[in-house]
């Protein structure tokens, strides 16, 4: 149970360090990817962000960020100039506070971070050292450019992150993943057929900056990169398995399927 407990753990952070990687490549042309998460060591933020989820009983945790890399991140998304002062100007604390905004909604979408369906609560914060459990540094990187981020979370956080259900086998669900991947090498596809997935529907995308996104208010447009024409995607993990027609059943939004990807590119998704 100690090692089932810790391998959810580390799939809390990867989940959060992926997201990361994600946002930045949504924000930049390059394409990021998540590092290996290490113990925080010497690393010292100068500014710390509080994410709360949906449930905030669920615990509390903090995403900081050191002066060099709080002024990195700024610069490769283009939100602020990267001024090299000693400390961060109110505006610049802004735009990291909207930033990891968009990275904690990123990561809320994922069953291992256990932060609720509605986007998380943000603000500046310090955390205290009374109120920190647990502790990991993220990294993420474009090939060329890396930023760290810490990752703080506290006792409450750190017990709804553990054990909270079991795939069909008995595995743990922090953990499925990994057996899925296996079940289907060993051709053993009929022990996956209860699991359940998340999909999502995407309408399309755009790429903003910062300013944009603090600028948006009630009754602004935002204009996607698909045509009206143009069908909607059918999403598992991030992967394109299915296109279609929206179209409403008893009030909720449906989709009638036009295109499918084939079986062995839905298996490659999970």
């Amino acid at each position: 149970m100690v090692a089932a407990y810790k391998s959810i753990l580390e799939a809390y952070y990867e989940t959060w360090a992926g997201s990361l990687a994600a946002l930045l490549s949504r924000l930049t042309s390059a394409s990021w990817q998540p590092g290996p998460t290490t113990d925080a060591n010497d690393y010292v933020p100068t500014v710390r962000v509080r994410v709360i989820g949906e449930n905030a009983s669920n615990g509390r945790q903090w995403v900081g960020f050191s002066q060099a890399d709080a002024t990195e991140l700024l610069r490769i998304c283009r939100a602020q100039d990267s001024s090299g002062a000693a400390d961060l100007t109110v505006e610049q604390r802004e735009g990291i506070l909207g930033l990891v905004r968009q990275w904690a909604e990123l990561a809320a979408g994922a069953p291992e971070t256990n932060l609720g369906k509605v986007a998380p609560q943000v603000a500046s914060e310090e955390s205290s050292v009374e109120s920190i459990s647990h502790a990991k540094l993220l990294r993420v990187s474009d090939g060329t450019r890396s930023i760290a981020a810490l990752l703080e979370i506290d006792e409450n956080l750190e017990k709804a992150v553990g054990p909270r259900g079991q795939a069909v086998d008995g595995t743990p669900l922090a953990t499925a993943s990994a057996r899925i991947e296996e079940l289907v090498h060993q051709g053993n596809l009929g022990l996956l057929m209860d699991v359940e997935l998340n999909v999502m529907l995407q309408f399309g995308c755009r790429q903003a900056t910062l300013s944009e996104v603090l600028e948006l208010s009630v009754g602004a447009v935002l204009e996607l990169d698909r045509e009206i024409q143009e069908p909607v995607e059918l999403l598992l993990n991030r992967r394109v398995i299915a296109r279609g027609e929206v179209v409403v059943l008893d009030g909720n939004y449906g989709l009638r399927v036009t295109e499918v990807a084939s079986a062995q590119q839905r298996i490659d998704s999970l």
